[in-house]
């Protein structure tokens, strides 16, 4: 279900009178789910990722996920809180296959207080209580297909604001949206034509390396047995049951 079907126009009902971040995360964003998502007015204001997916004019894309690790109930107890965040968000390609953050392998993460991109809606802190530490997960692969949406899994207890940025700006674009658990983005077409061949040449060549390798191999086994068989057929006929009187 999408729950914001335009961004830009959640934007101008939001951009006079926002309220000040309370303890957690981001309360402000939590207003707009009370107002727009009556069904979750039980969320905790630190139950929301910051998801901001960053295109690029070559063929690689960013997505880094923000949370207050500690003030969320999801990871505050969680051995590995970046598990966690990979598994529980997964992006889906055209032909309908799909796969979690983790999948693409190991992110890069910092810790930090505060948060410094810009972001669709104005993320402050309450003067009279400590910033939070934030924890940002950033993963970085080579789409195969495009366009991609991101997919809110069933049991993902979070809501997600999620936006993209344009190749060579930091700004959001128009079109952010908030999803909840089961929810899936709308499409997000990659700037950058797709070269799987080009993107996947590591994979490529580590096959064609593994397979010579192994073609090696069953070359230098044949001649050590042919080499064996040539030795053995000589020490047969030279031996003396085989000479004649």
């Amino acid at each position: 279900m999408e729950y914001f079907r335009s961004g830009a126009a959640l934007e101008r009902e939001m951009s006079s009178g926002l309220p000040r971040m309370g303890a957690g995360l981001m309360s402000l964003i939590v207003a707009a789910l009370l107002i727009f998502l009556p069904q979750l007015a039980g969320a905790h204001s630190a139950d929301v990722l910051l998801v901001r997916l960053r295109l690029q004019d070559g063929p690689e894309v960013t997505l880094q996920v923000t949370a207050d690790v500690q003030g969320n109930p999801w990871l505050r107890h969680a051995p590995n809180p970046v598990e966690v965040l990979g598994a529980g968000l997964r992006i889906v390609l055209p032909s309908g296959r799909s796969f979690s953050l983790s999948e693409l392998g190991k992110p890069k993460v910092s810790l930090h207080q505060g948060f410094e991109p810009p972001s669709p809606v104005a993320i402050t802190f309450d003067p009279g209580e400590a910033i939070p530490e934030l924890l940002t997960a950033t993963w970085t692969w080579r789409p195969s297909e495009s366009p991609l949406r991101l997919d809110v899994p069933l049991g993902n207890p979070n809501s997600v604001l999620f936006w993209k940025t344009a190749p060579g700006t930091e700004e959001p674009s128009l079109g952010w949206q908030i999803l909840v658990s089961g929810d899936q983005s709308r499409e997000v077409s990659l700037p950058a034509p797709l070269s799987p061949l080009h993107w996947n040449w590591m994979a490529y060549t580590a096959v064609t390396v593994a397979g010579g390798g192994l073609l090696l191999q069953g070359v230098l086994l044949f001649l050590r047995a042919r080499r064996h068989l040539s030795r053995s057929v000589q020490s047969q006929a030279t031996s003396p049951d085989r000479i004649e009187s």
